[in-house]
This record gives C-alpha cells, sequence and structure tokens, in this order.
C-alpha cells in the first residue's frame, strides 16, 4: 500500500467525491484529520463517500453535509474560491 501512500505537500480539497471511488484520501473536520482512507464507494451526486474497512476502523460513510471535507492528489475543487 505504500504506492497509494499520500504526500501531504500534493493534497488539495475537492467536491468531486462522485470521481474518488478506488482513490486513497484524507477526510478533514473542522480542519483535522478525522480518517484516512480508500474510498470504496461514492454518492453520483457528491453528497457523501464510503471510506472502506480497514484494520479496526469500520465502513464509514461521510456525508457532506455535515462538513467533512476530502482531500486528494486527485481533483481540483471545482468551486471558485
Amino acid at each position: 500500500m505504500e504506492s497509494q501512500s499520500l504526500s501531504r505537500a500534493s493534497l488539495h480539497c475537492t467536491d468531486q467525491w462522485q470521481s474518488l471511488v478506488g482513490e486513497i484520501v484524507e477526510v478533514r473536520l473542522d480542519g483535522g484529520l478525522y480518517r484516512r482512507g480508500l474510498v470504496d464507494a461514492a454518492m453520483p451526486d457528491a453528497s457523501g463517500l464510503w471510506i472502506a474497512l480497514e484494520g479496526i476502523n469500520k465502513r464509514e460513510y461521510i456525508d457532506a453535509a455535515s462538513g467533512y471535507e476530502v482531500w486528494t492528489s486527485l481533483y481540483p475543487r471545482s468551486i471558485n474560491e
């Protein structure tokens, strides 16, 4: 899994959650790291995604409306900031 590790320097926030299936991401909440993991499913409207089961961490739904941010090396935010 080392080949899929994230370099913090190359990460950026994205709202393109529907395109992240199969990617390793960081999920942040209130400016801090909440969880890191593999996206195994996503809502087609980018309203949420599922982070895969890994070790003691259960498969978890991450809801965009709850204030989570998803950081990845792919797909920069499409909204003008």
